[in-house]
Formats: C-alpha cells, structure tokens, sequence
C-alpha cells in the first residue's frame, strides 16, 4: 500500500505525515481495536457513517459523470456498485441494534458530505483526490485495528470491509489513477483539498467519540 516516491499519493501523503499519523492513532480506532470501545459510541458512529456513505454515493455518482475515460469509468462505476452491499450492511447492523438512521446529521457529518459535493466545482482532479484521501484514510484506519482485532470482534464485518485485500487494491487503483491524471505532481489545489480531507476524517471520529449535536 506504500506508493512511491515520485507518486502523487506519496507526495499527498508526505505533505500531510503528522495529520495522518494521528488517523491511526486516533482513540476512536484504538478503541475499536482493542475491544474497549462502548457500544453508544459505536452506535453514534454507525448512524453518522450512514449518513456519510449515503453522501459520499451521491458524490461518487457525479464523480463518475466528469471521468476522462473508460477505464476511469469502470473503475468509478465498480466502487459505486460496491457501495450498495456497505450500505446494506450498516442498515442490518442499524435494524439489529435498533438505531434511527434518519437522525438528523450533526454538523461534523453534514459538513464533510457537503465537502464531498463542493469539490466536483473544483474539476475532475481535485474531487478525484479527495476520493483518494477518502478512501486511503479509511483503509490505513481499519487496517491499523486489523492489526489487534479479529473476527470476534462484534465490530469485525466494519473492520474487514475497509481492511481486506479487495479494498486495497481498489485504493492503489484509485491512488494509479490520481497519479495519472495529474502527471505525478499534485497541484496546489489538490495538496489543499487532501488535507481537507484528512482534517474532515479527523474530525468526523472526535464528534461521533465525543458527541456531535447543534447545541455545542
């Protein structure tokens, strides 16, 4: 999963080292690695995800309507599929757990998706990195609670829909891709949007950690 050094992942990744070195560490995920994390904030977690993915689908939808290319589009077009049996999985893991998934979204959550859709305005590069950043920050955060966690983790469904092998190389393909389109070098657009990215995830673990509602 490590690009290389003359990738626009690894410069991404590079530029933003500290940021991203606190999404592993995050006690969200350490919490969920090891088995110490209550079941209200998983549930707080399950319902802002929801709603997150439901976002996010959107997005990826008009993501795929700006691709260059066939390819492009197949790659597009197959993680928009997938996006169907994960957001099956939340809604029977919702109905288990008795959780309303139309509760309205804090504001964390609802700025994040607004984000995601603010980005297509930005051209095809800028959004595409931020389904990278998206999509990378997700994989490194559950593999790192793959590393401790296994499948008795009542959590383990969660764990290893965002850490397997499918969903990695679905991110090297998506992190090729980027690298593509723009010739290796990142813009000034694209480092911006990618540290947006990783200051949104970061953010959207502390309010579903701590409590995300429009009276704070």
């Amino acid at each position: 999963m490590s690009p290389g050094p003359a990738t626009t992942a690894s410069a991404l990744l590079a530029a933003n080292a500290d940021l991203w070195a606190r999404i592993t560490a995050h006690p969200f995920i350490a919490a969920t690695a090891d088995g110490s994390l209550p079941s209200a904030t998983f549930d707080r977690w399950l319902v802002a995800d929801h709603h997150y993915v439901v976002g996010f689908r959107r997005f990826l939808a008009q993501l795929l309507g700006l691709a260059p290319d066939e390819p492009t589009r197949d790659l597009l077009a197959g993680a928009l599929t997938a996006l169907g049996p994960e957001l099956g999985l939340f809604r029977a893991e919702a109905t288990r757990r008795g959780l309303d998934l139309g509760a309205e979204p804090g504001p964390t959550t609802l700025g994040y998706t607004a984000y995601l859709q603010a980005s297509l305005a930005d051209g095809f590069s800028v959004a595409l990195t931020v389904l990278y950043g998206a999509e990378r920050a997700y994989f490194d955060a559950w593999r790192a609670v793959r590393e401790h966690a296994d499948a008795t983790s009542p959590y383990w469904p969660f764990v290893d829909n965002w850490s397997g092998q499918a969903f990695a190389a679905y991110v090297d393909e998506v992190a090729a891709l980027l690298d593509r389109v723009t010739g290796g070098r990142p813009d000034a657009a694209c480092h911006q949007a990618f540290t947006r990215v990783v200051r949104f995830e970061l953010r959207f673990w502390d309010a579903v950690e701590r409590g995300d509602d429009w009276e704070r």
